[in-house]
């Protein structure tokens, strides 16, 4: 008797993978997940695949709205499948796979893993094809090894979505998790997964109870050498702004001397009750705000510091908490440092 296939979901969400060239050569949408899955035919054979076409967008056009459609949808099919697939554009598929991350949850016992690729399937020498199946593997062995987490499959890297950014436009190992390790790595002799990757902490229910309100009004700001305070003030003091991130010079470093210092903007806006947090924009470094006289400024300034979340993760976690309701200062102070589904090193 030939042993039953592990049932996979292949939720379509748009992107370089699914882009098909219209008449005047520019790359648009395909139709759907299954004119493109047509160009791999092995995964089938592989798998049970089911395939659901759920959005069909360039990933720079998806928002907090799709993170909460698509977390939505997994806990609609959660229960009829082993494992879920999302296929999705490079440019913000870390932003959702870490708001997904946040939003499914501990509770979550299986594995869901995004991709997508570099070039569409129909290129030639397209990376499509290999990430897919590579998906597809590293599924089949995470439902093997009781794996239930969010993870990015690209190239022969196996991500915690939630530690992971892009790194590249146009590498093939687009995607990297400079603080954290690979969860597995993909080779000739199949996927090897580390202890580290987190195992499903009860048998799968019917129900997947989802908390994925995000809040969109933050500001995020890139601090460079001469950006002046005062055009954010008017922005900041508008009333429309519920929290500021600043991703920072350094290990958490803002300007300190006048008249780019940011000092007394922080101090004011903490004042009015918005919080400030700062994240690092280097790839692998963290926040230690204490280290340098401008970083421990800041942080007397009322600054809140993100450890060593990337700065992606930063911003996602915050929309999320903001959504969850946690509002106050010292809320956020504890709560931007606790660890809900490995996205910091506590």
């Amino acid at each position: 008797m030939l042993a039953m296939k592990n049932k996979i979901a292949i939720l379509g969400f748009g992107g370089t993978i699914a882009m098909v060239p219209n008449k005047e050569g520019t790359l648009v949408p395909a139709k759907g997940v299954d004119e493109l899955i047509s160009f791999v035919h092995k995964i089938k054979e592989l798998a049970d695949v089911t395939l659901v076409q759920l959005e069909n967008l360039d990933s720079t056009n998806i928002n907090p709205t799709h993170w909460t459609k698509l977390a939505n949808k997994i806990a609609q099919v959660y229960k009829d499948y082993d494992g879920i697939i999302v296929i999705h554009g490079t440019d913000t598929m870390a932003y959702t796979a870490g708001a997904v991350a946040l939003a499914v949850g501990k509770a979550l016992s299986i594995p869901v893993v995004f991709t997508g690729s570099q070039l569409p399937m129909i290129e030639t020498g397209t990376d499509a094809p290999f990430n897919l199946e590579n998906s597809v593997k590293t599924v089949l062995q995470a439902i093997r090894e009781g794996i239930a987490e969010v993870m990015i499959v690209f190239s022969d890297r196996v991500l915690r979505g939630v530690r992971a950014i892009k790194t590249s436009e146009s590498k093939f190992g687009a995607f990297d998790s400079p603080a954290f390790p690979y969860l597995a790595q993909i080779t000739a002799t199949g996927v090897s997964f580390s202890p580290l990757a987190l195992k499903a902490t009860k048998n799968k229910t019917n129900e997947l109870k989802i908390n994925g309100h995000f809040k969109s009004d933050i500001l995020a700001i890139d601090l460079v050498p001469g950006l002046e305070p005062g055009i954010l003030r008017k922005t900041i003091k508008s009333g429309n702004i519920q929290a500021l991130l600043l991703k920072s010079l350094g290990a958490g470093n803002v300007p300190s001397i006048e008249p780019y210092s940011f000092l007394p903007l922080i101090e004011e806006v903490v004042k009015d009750g918005i919080p400030v947090l700062i994240s690092t924009k280097f790839v692998g470094g963290k926040t230690i705000l204490d280290l340098y006289e401008p970083g421990k400024k800041a942080l007397e300034a009322g600054a809140i510091p993100t450890g060593d979340m990337t700065d992606v993760m930063s911003q996602v976690k915050l929309m999320w908490l903001l959504g969850k309701g946690f509002t106050s200062m010292e809320d956020l102070k504890k709560e931007i440092l606790t660890d809900y589904v490995g996205e910091i090193s506590v």
